[in-house]
């Protein structure tokens, strides 16, 4: 059996998304939402369709948020054999020209793996061709192509108990690729993260240091926008369907480039090259 599971924080516009992604995929009654302090009802009409646990909130401490969600996900192993941990805009997809689904990609998993590390995409949307976002319509038939970013290379499927790094970019499980894609989609559109990075500035947060990319300013924000454009643009998989050279060798750099931290955790480098990767059709179809 599979579950998922999320932590949310006031997240009106990915919650639904999120619980219909997979709520398919795993089934509802396996869907794990952790609401850390929501006060703005954004769950409330969902309570009867997914598991929601409640804990509180005084300001975004990270640290905590890592170790309940480590020691969360490493419980669920006795009810599950493999627990899904996402944020709530991040979207894993097993390829869907080898499977069907996330469950039969657990159902042949090899045995004793005890995670797989996603292979990080940002879903960036070109303004110049690509319209506002429509939450009513599927997302990844509103936009064409994706970033590789060594960040989002998250170990988010486990088999064995975890302990995550704070952010999950780490773990006490050595990194394994497989085709496991994350789909993020925190720049997916321009102005729906002007709104979110309104919302995100004004939280509390228990360090400084902490999500500094959420609290940038607007005009920083629109400059990515337009450095996008200018990035060389690529196809993620050659027409025999294998996977296009230039990701391939992404992988091998941050693989070769990991360390471990002295928590014994991995520790991956920060690669975010400058290149866009058109979405393969069946991909888009999912999401």
């Amino acid at each position: 059996m599979l579950a998922a599971v999320t932590m949310v924080y006031n997240e009106p516009e990915f919650i639904p998304l999120w619980i219909k992604y997979y709520g398919e995929q795993v089934g509802k009654e396996n869907c794990y939402i952790v609401d850390n302090g929501s006060d703005d009802g954004s769950l409330d009409s969902y309570r009867s369709e997914v598991n929601i646990i409640r804990v509180p909130r005084e300001f975004k401490d990270n640290q905590q948020r890592t170790k309940f969600l480590s020691e969360f996900c490493s419980s669920l192993l006795n009810y599950f054999s493999h627990v899904i941990h996402v944020d709530v805009d991040e979207f894993i997809v097993a390829n869907p020209d080898k499977y069907d689904g996330l469950k039969d990609y657990a159902n042949k998993w090899v045995n004793n793996r005890k995670s797989v590390t996603s292979i990080g995409l940002n879903v960036t949307q070109l303004p110049s061709e690509e319209q506002t976002i429509d939450f009513s319509k599927p997302v990844l038939s509103q936009r064409s192509y994706v970033r590789f970013v060594s960040p989002m290379c998250k170990p988010c499927i486990i088999a064995k108990p975890i302990t995550w790094s704070p952010g999950f970019h780490g773990s006490t499980h050595e990194t394994v690729f497989d085709d496991i894609y994350m789909f993020h989609m925190r720049y997916f559109d321009l102005q729906y993260g002007l709104t979110r990075l309104n919302r995100t500035r004004n939280m509390k947060w228990k360090s400084e240091k902490d999500g500094q990319h959420q609290r940038v300013e607007d005009e920083t924000w629109k400059k990515w926008f337009v450095s996008f454009e200018k990035f060389l643009k690529k196809g993620l998989f050659y027409s025999d369907g294998s996977m296009n050279e230039t990701l391939v060798n992404y992988l091998d750099q941050l693989k070769e480039g990991s360390s471990i931290d002295s928590t014994g955790k991995t520790k991956p480098p920060m690669l975010a090259p400058h290149t866009l990767f058109e979405i393969p059709g069946p991909f888009r179809e999912l999401l």
